[in-house]
């Protein structure tokens, strides 16, 4: 019973905010919004109106620092990802320099990523996409040396469907709506909830494509694999963009 009572007043509080947020965002929003929610009034009736009057204003400034935090999050992670990327020293696939094997060259002809892939000389086997309006991907040569053929044309596919979609746009613009609403423990989880489903999306295309077993193979050898970077963050092993010091 406590529990239920305890649910209903965050409910209550939760509606109420909405109501305000809803209220407040006319006001910014200079009219746009013709309408607030049908439940303000009920709300608002029984409220003074010098009560409303402060929450108002405490609503107001409220929207404008959650906006101008959720910006400087956004901000702050491009920046840190250009700094990242300009750490990083990535040729084309084609470049001579790299002595890449000739069935790596074919195998990237043959999915239509050569000019979308490039290599990054390290030991630590990795591959993720990066890029937001033109997205590419980014493989190692540690990975090159660690996979078998089909094993990294499941990473390829992986990350192409990735690429494709526009993940690391749609990242950010949901880190950005969950940096906005950090006070709405759902809005956590709705964001954790995409990321997984956009990983089994590209997990599944891979599968689709080039098997099962192949996919499997890659994920283990990456686990294992005494260069891996501890801190992935994608479930599928494949590494993704890391701050760059």
């Amino acid at each position: 019973m406590r529990r239920l009572t305890q649910r209903l007043l965050v409910a209550l509080l939760g509606l109420a905010l909405v109501c305000m947020v809803t209220a407040q965002s006319h006001w910014l929003m200079y009219g746009l919004l013709l309408h607030w929610a049908p439940c303000c009034y009920g709300i608002i009736l029984p409220v003074p109106t010098l009560l409303i009057t402060w929450l108002s204003a405490l609503t107001r400034v409220g929207m404008v620092v959650v906006l101008g935090y959720g910006m400087y999050l956004v901000s702050r992670r491009l920046w840190h990802s250009h700094c990242f990327l300009a750490c990083l020293k990535l040729v084309p696939v084609l470049d001579r320099s790299l002595a890449l094997s000739p069935q790596v060259i074919s195998l990237c002809a043959e999915l239509g990523l050569t000019q979308r892939i490039v290599v990054l000389s390290t030991q630590i086997p990795m591959a993720f996409c990066f890029g937001l309006l033109r997205p590419r991907i980014c493989i190692s040569t540690g990975l090159l040396a660690t996979l078998s053929d089909k094993e990294l044309k499941a990473v390829l596919l992986h990350e192409d469907h990735h690429q494709r979609h526009y993940d690391p746009l749609r990242t950010l613009v949901i880190d950005g709506i969950a940096a906005l609403l950090f006070f709405l423990p759902i809005v956590a989880e709705w964001r954790d909830l995409f990321r997984t489903a956009t990983e089994l999306a590209a997990d599944r295309h891979a599968i689709s494509a080039a098997g099962r077993s192949p996919l499997a193979g890659a994920l283990h050898k990456l686990l294992i694999h005494p260069h891996a970077m501890q801190d992935s963050s994608s479930h599928s092993g494949i590494n993704g963009l890391r701050d760059c010091d």
